[in-house]
């Protein structure tokens, strides 16, 4: 843009000293066309209006003798940060930006992981924004933006806009929180994509990949409860692991207090950008009344099972670390100390070189160990018994019978 605008005003100041540019009335007037500029009648004071890249940069030339050259820009989307430029007014538009209930905007840069808590019926607000060319220059396929919310304790939805502002509105499809006239409705206000809000998911996380086509996004968090949550937005998708198989785990009991864990290998697309540098393994035994919410959470929004932060929650530490070079071609690990009849969660951690880290699916195992002493049960072997007497007997009769026949 800046080498754009150099040339422009070059070209400008080179015409107005041979005197073929008049501003403001004067001789030998001609319009201007460069770079995409529309035409501008001369003898009126006005702006050209130059097109490069992905904005507007208008460009304002005075009727001074010093010709003066001022550049503007959009409002970058913090709200009620002024900076070097001046907002736009969007008090009126957003007013929902203003209740006492939403927290002001904040930046969230490209990678990075903030951990937040938040109160019942509260907003959070990052602004986002990447114009990195390298990551603008990748294929379609490659060309995306991973934003990730994980709850560790509660219920959040993840509200994403994209180009401009407003901020995306929860409160315009949930109302009346908490209340008997609760009512949540689709779509929301100033929203491009969201969570499920239907409450058949509360407690999940949610991981949004989406074509990387703007080069700003507006996100909310919203909480209907007390809650703790970790938000992550990373453009190099590369780097960010995916468990393999769909995060799917499988277990087998080896022994009366062992049981051997098995997973698929975390994959990265693309290839090549970053690698698994360990996996972390958690094991948690559960209580009697530990039930899961319905078959899409796990376990519930009290005690979530399946992100990083909520598993950190829930469990003292990690039982193993396991590298890699281990996976040949599954990934296993062995458990020890396992209580015979008690119901155990497991799950696995893969960690990228990059530090990024996503949680596998989990699984729910109920040990069961019985020593075998006898061929069979009791009840068999007494059916086995009377069967074996019975034809005994009649064996014994026949033969009794044939001696007295001839005998």
């Amino acid at each position: 843009h800046l080498a754009i605008l150099a040339q422009v005003q070059g070209a400008w100041h080179a015409r107005h000293a041979r005197g073929t540019l008049g501003l403001g009335g004067g001789a030998g007037r001609s319009a201007v066309r460069a770079h995409g500029m529309a035409p501008r009648s001369a003898g009126r004071p006005g702006s050209l209006l130059l097109a490069a890249g992905l904005s507007l940069v208008p460009l304002h030339l005075s009727n001074a003798q010093t010709t003066a050259t001022t550049v503007t820009t959009q409002d970058l989307g913090f709200a009620g940060q002024m900076g070097d430029y001046s907002p736009q007014d969007l008090s009126q538009v957003c007013a929902h930006q203003t209740y006492p209930q939403v927290a002001a905007s904040v930046e969230i840069q490209d990678g990075q992981t903030v951990y937040m808590k938040i109160m019942k019926n509260q907003t959070h607000r990052y602004f986002f924004r990447s114009y990195n060319v390298t990551t603008m220059n990748q294929p379609d396929q490659f060309r995306k933006l991973i934003i990730n919310l994980e709850p560790c304790k509660g219920i959040v939805y993840l509200f994403v806009r994209k180009t401009r502002q407003c901020y995306p509105n929860p409160y315009s499809c949930i109302t009346k929180l908490g209340t008997d006239l609760e009512r949540r409705t689709k779509p929301c206000a100033w929203t491009s994509f969201m969570s499920e809000t239907d409450r058949s998911r509360d407690g999940t996380p949610t991981f949004f990949e989406v074509p990387l086509s703007s080069t700003k996004y507006y996100i909310s968090v919203y909480a209907t409860e007390n809650s703790a949550y970790t938000l992550t937005v990373l453009a190099d998708i590369g780097a960010f692991p995916r468990p393999g198989n769909s995060g799917k785990i499988d277990a087998r009991q080896l022994r009366e207090l062992q049981v051997q864990l098995s997973w698929d290998p975390a994959t990265f697309i693309p290839m090549g950008i970053s690698d698994v540098k360990r996996y972390w393994v958690y094991s948690s035994m559960l209580l009697e009344n530990d039930d899961r919410a319905n078959m899409a959470v796990f376990m519930r929004p009290d005690k979530i099972m399946n992100t990083v932060c909520g598993l950190l929650n829930n469990t003292d530490r990690e039982y193993t670390q396991t590298l890699p070079s281990s996976c040949n071609p599954k990934c296993n690990t062995t458990i020890d100390g396992v209580i015979t009849d008690k119901r155990y969660v497991f799950n696995i951690v893969v960690e990228s070189s990059r530090g990024y880290r996503m949680a596998y699916a989990g699984l729910i195992m109920r040990t069961d160990w019985e020593v075998i002493r006898q061929a069979t049960s009791d009840k068999t072997l007494k059916v086995i018994g009377a069967v074996s007497g019975s034809v005994l007997g009649m064996v014994v009769i026949i033969y009794f019978l044939m001696l007295k026949l001839y005998g």
